[in-house]
C-alpha cells in the first residue's frame, strides 16, 4: 500500500489487532484515513512514528516499510515469531520473503554458500532458529526485532520486545489466574475481530479447550472446532477432545490421520516446508488445517501456553529441582558421575555429565542423541558460536533463577519451531491461524507470574492458572502432556520405508555434507528392527533428503 503523497510504500503480512485503537490516536493527529483495514494504519503509525511504533504494534506480523525518497527500507517481525520474514544481503541489494523458498527463486541466492553451521543447529534440533538460515548472507529475523538498511550502505538492528531472562514475580496464586483471566478474555474478543467466520482447533490438552471457552463467552458464536486424531492409542488425543466438545456443547468435527495418508500428504508437507524442517507433527497440523480451510479461513489456535506457564513439565521440573546441583565443581561432578557409572547407577543422575544446566537443557531439545551425528557426519561442524540460547552459568542455578531461565528459553527456542511449523501448514492451505495466548497482553501478564504459581513439581503438573480458568467450563480436563503426534515411527517402518531407503540410506551426502552410508543404515536397521525408536533422529534427516529435492535445486 501506498501512502497518499506517493513517498511511502508498506508490504504487510498478518494482522493488528488493536488496530482500531492506533487509528484513533493517528486521526487525532491529523491522519486521514482512505481504508477501513489495519494496513493503512501500520503504514501510517510507521510514518509517524518509525520503528516507535513497532512497540505500539499488538498483532502477528512481518512487514517491509520503504521510505522512496530517503531510499531506507524497515524490516520487522511480531513480537513473538508468529509471522516468518527471511532475508538476503546481497551487493545489489536485499530480497526479502515470508517464505524461504522465495528467497532461494531469486537469482541472488545462487551466489551463497550453504552454512553449514546452520545445518548443525537442524540437525540436533530438527530446525534452523533465528537468525540463521541453511544458506550464508541469509537471516531470518529474530522476534521483536527490526533492522534497517540505508541506501548508503548503513545497516541498523533494533528490538522493540524482549521476552526477559529473568523478571521478579509479581502475581501469585488467585490474583495471577484472575490477571490472566482477563487478559486471555480482551485476547480473544480482540481477534476474534474478522470479515469473515471465525472457528477453533480443538485439542486433547489444556490451551486450545481453554481459548475455545473464551470463544464461547464472548456471546459472539456458535462456534465451530476441529480436531484431528491418529489410529495408534499412544498419540490418539480425539476422544478427550470429543469430550471437550461435548461439555463445551460445540459443532465438531474430527478426523483421524492413518498411515496410508501419511505417504499421500507427503508432497504436500515437503512443499509447505520452504526450509528445512523436520518436526513430523507439520503432518496432523497440515491435515488439521486443511479439514478447517474446506470451510473457514480463520482459525484461533491455543499455542503459547506451554512456553508461558511450565507446561513442559518433564523437562522442566526436573531441572528446575536439580538446579542447585550444578553449584558444585565441574571436577566433583565429574568424580560423581564416574563414581555412578561403576555403580551402575548412572541413569537416574544423567544431569552430572554436564558443567552447566544450560548444557543439560540442550542436550534434552536434541532429537539424535549420543555419537549418532558426529558417526553419521563426520565432517559436521558444531553449532554457531553466536547461538548462545543455551548458555545458562551454574553459578545462577537456583530454583526461582532456573525456572525462569527455561521458561525464557522454551519461549525463544521451542515456540519459534512450534509457530514456523503452523504458519507453513496453514499458510500451505490458505488458513490463517490466530494465537490469542501469544497476544501481547497476555505475555506481559505471564511474565509478572511466579513459577510456582504454575508449575507443581510434586504432583508433576504445569500451566496450573490455565487449568483454574478451564475448569469454570469443563469438569474434567487433560493432565497427560502428549504434544501434537503421529506414529512415526511405524511409519519409517511401514508406508515410508521404501523412501528412506530411496532418499536416505543410497546417499553419500547432502547439501555437499559427507555421509557415512554405513553408520546410516545400521541406524535405520535398530529402528526397522524395532529395538529402539529413532523416528525423532531420523525424520529430520529424511526431510532434509526430500527438501533437497524439491528447494534446493541448482
Amino acid at each position: 500500500m501506498l501512502s497518499a503523497d506517493g513517498n511511502f510504500v508498506i508490504s504487510f503480512n498478518g494482522e493488528l489487532y488493536n488496530f482500531a485503537q492506533l487509528r484513533n490516536e493517528l486521526e487525532a493527529l491529523g491522519v486521514r484515513f482512505r481504508s477501513t483495514g489495519d494496513t493503512e494504519v501500520v503504514l501510517y503509525a510507521l510514518i509517524l512514528w518509525g520503528v516507535e511504533a513497532l512497540g505500539r504494534f499488538n498483532g502477528m506480523f512481518a512487514l517491509a516499510f520503504y521510505n522512496i525518497e530517503e531510499r531506507s527500507l524497515i524490516l520487522a517481525r511480531d513480537h513473538a515469531g508468529i509471522k516468518p520474514l527471511y532475508y538476503l544481503q546481497h551487493k545489489h541489494g536485499i530480497a526479502y520473503a515470508s517464505q524461504f523458498d522465495q528467497i532461494l527463486s531469486h537469482p541472488w541466492s545462487r551466489e551463497s554458500k550453504v552454512a553449514y553451521q546452520s545445518l548443525s543447529l537442524y540437525l540436533h534440533m530438527a530446525f534452523i532458529p533465528a537468525p540463521f538460515t541453511i544458506l550464508e548472507n541469509c537471516a531470518l529475523l529474530e522476534p521483536g526485532s527490526w533492522v534497517k538498511f540505508e541506501s548508503t550502505g548503513n545497516v541498523a538492528h533494533g528490538k522493540y520486545f524482549e521476552f526477559p531472562i529473568y523478571e521478579p514475580a509479581t502475581l501469585r496464586g488467585e490474583e495471577a489466574t484472575e490477571a490472566l483471566d482477563a487478559a486471555l478474555s480482551n485476547a480473544v474478543e480482540r481477534q476474534l475481530v474478522s470479515d469473515v467466520p471465525v472457528a477453533a482447533f480443538l485439542s486433547g490438552g489444556i490451551d486450545s479447550p481453554l481459548v475455545l471457552s473464551k470463544m464461547l463467552q464472548t456471546g459472539n458464536g456458535p462456534f465451530r472446532a476441529f480436531t484431528i486424531g491418529t489410529e495408534d492409542v499412544a498419540s490418539d488425543e480425539a476422544n478427550i477432545a470429543v469430550n471437550y466438545a461435548r461439555q463445551l456443547d460445540v459443532q465438531h468435527t474430527v478426523q483421524r490421520i492413518a498411515e496410508a495418508d501419511a505417504l499421500g500428504m507427503l508432497s504436500e508437507v515437503v512443499k509447505a516446508s520452504s526450509e528445512p524442517f523436520g518436526d513430523y507433527s507439520i503432518f496432523p497440523t497440515m491435515l488439521v488445517s486443511r479439514l478447517a480451510a474446506s470451510e473457514f479461513k480463520v482459525i484461533l489456535s491455543g499455542d503459547g501456553g506451554d512456553e508461558l506457564l511450565w507446561g513442559y513439565v518433564q523437562r522442566m521440573a526436573e531441572a528446575i529441582q536439580l538446579a542447585p546441583s550444578f553449584t558444585v565443581s565441574p571436577k566433583c561432578r565429574q568424580i560423581q558421575w564416574s563414581v555412578r557409572r561403576l555403580l551402575g547407577k548412572h541413569r537416574a543422575h544423567h544431569h552430572l555429565r554436564f558443567t552447566t544446566p544450560g548444557q543439560w537443557h540442550a542436550f534434552k531439545h536434541l532429537l539424535l542423541r549420543g555419537n549418532h551425528l558426529a558417526r553419521i557426519f563426520p565432517d559436521l561442524p558444531p553449532w554457531p558460536e553466536d547461538y548462545k540460547r543455551f548458555d545458562y552459568s551454574p553459578y545462577d542455578a537456583n530454583e526461582t533463577r532456573t525456572a525462569q531461565w527455561i521458561r525464557w528459553n522454551e519461549f525463544t527456542t521451542h515456540l519459534t519451531k512450534v509457530l514456523l511449523k503452523v504458519d507453513r501448514a496453514s499458510m500451505h492451505e490458505s488458513l490463517e491461524v490466530r494465537v490469542p495466548i501469544l497476544d501481547r497482553e497476555v505475555v506481559q501478564t505471564a511474565q509478572q507470574i511466579d513459577w510456582q504459581s504454575c508449575l507443581d513439581i510434586e504432583d508433576g503438573i504445569g500451566k496450573l492458572p490455565l487449568r483454574k480458568m478451564l475448569s469454570k467450563s469443563v469438569n474434567h480436563q487433560s493432565t497427560a502432556k502428549r504434544g501434537f503426534e503421529v506414529p512415526m515411527g511405524a511409519w519409517l517402518r511401514g508406508s515410508l520405508r521404501e523412501l528412506v531407503h530411496d532418499v536416505v540410506l543410497s546417499q553419500d551426502e547432502f547439501l555437499g555434507m559427507p555421509v557415512n552410508r554405513k553408520r546410516m543404515n545400521a541406524l535405520f536397521a535398530q529402528h526397522e528392527s524395532g529395538q529402539i525408536n529413532m523416528a525423532q533422529g531420523l525424520w529430520p534427516i529424511v526431510s532434509l533428503a526430500l527438501w533437497e529435492r524439491e528447494h534446493f535445486n541448482r
